[in-house]
C-alpha cells in the first residue's frame, strides 16, 4: 500500500472509491444522511488540489484508492484545522486512519497549523478510538451542537516522515 500526498487529479480516484463506500461510511463522515453518495459540493472542493486551507494524504492500494485524511483551514491562514478521514469499507479497522493522519501531520506543521479540531457524533466508536490512539486518553471533548468537539495541539501526535511510504497488505 502506498500512502503519500494528495496530488491533482486525485479527486478521480475518490469518485472511483465511491463503489467501496457505504452509505454508513459517508453519513460518518459528513455527519449528515447522504444518500450513499459523497456531496458533490465536496468533490468540487477536493479537485481544487492541495492549497495553503486545505491539504490530503492517500492511501492507494493496486492504483486504487482506499482512503484519505485530509485537513481544511477556516479562515485561510488560521492556526487551527478541521481533520478529517475517510476509509473505504473494505479497508477499515487496519490502523490505516491512523497511518493516513500521522502522515499529513508534517505537511500539517509545515503549513503553520498547531492545533486540530475534529467533530465527531457520539455513537461513533471508531473516531473516539481513533483520537484516543493518536493523543493518548488525557484529551477528552467539549459536547457542542450535538456532537464532540475535539481540540488538541498538534504537537501532540507523533507523526511519520515526510516521504511516500509503502505498507504492507
Amino acid at each position: 500500500m502506498l500512502i503519500r500526498p494528495w496530488r491533482t487529479g486525485d479527486e478521480h480516484l475518490v469518485a472511483g472509491a465511491e463503489r467501496h463506500l457505504s452509505a454508513h461510511s459517508i453519513d460518518r463522515r459528513f455527519l449528515v444522511g447522504s444518500g450513499g453518495r459523497l456531496p458533490v459540493f465536496y468533490l468540487r472542493h477536493i479537485a481544487a488540489g492541495p492549497r495553503p486551507e486545505w491539504d490530503a494524504q492517500v492511501a492507494l492500494d493496486g492504483g486504487e484508492l482506499c482512503g484519505w485524511a485530509e485537513y481544511g483551514r477556516c479562515p485561510a491562514g488560521s492556526t487551527a484545522a478541521d481533520l478529517a478521514v475517510l476509509v473505504a469499507d473494505p479497508w477499515q479497522r487496519t490502523g490505516l486512519a491512523t497511518v493516513l493522519i500521522r502522515a499529513l501531520v508534517h505537511r500539517m506543521v509545515a503549513a503553520g497549523v498547531r492545533t486540530i479540531q475534529a467533530d465527531v457524533s457520539g455513537g461513533n466508536a471508531a473516531s473516539k478510538g481513533l483520537i484516543r490512539a493518536l493523543v493518548g486518553p488525557g484529551w477528552s471533548p467539549t459536547y457542542e451542537d450535538g456532537l464532540l468537539h475535539y481540540a488538541f495541539d498538534l504537537a501532540a501526535v507523533p507523526f511519520e516522515p515526510a516521504t511516500a511510504s509503502l505498507l504492507p497488505r
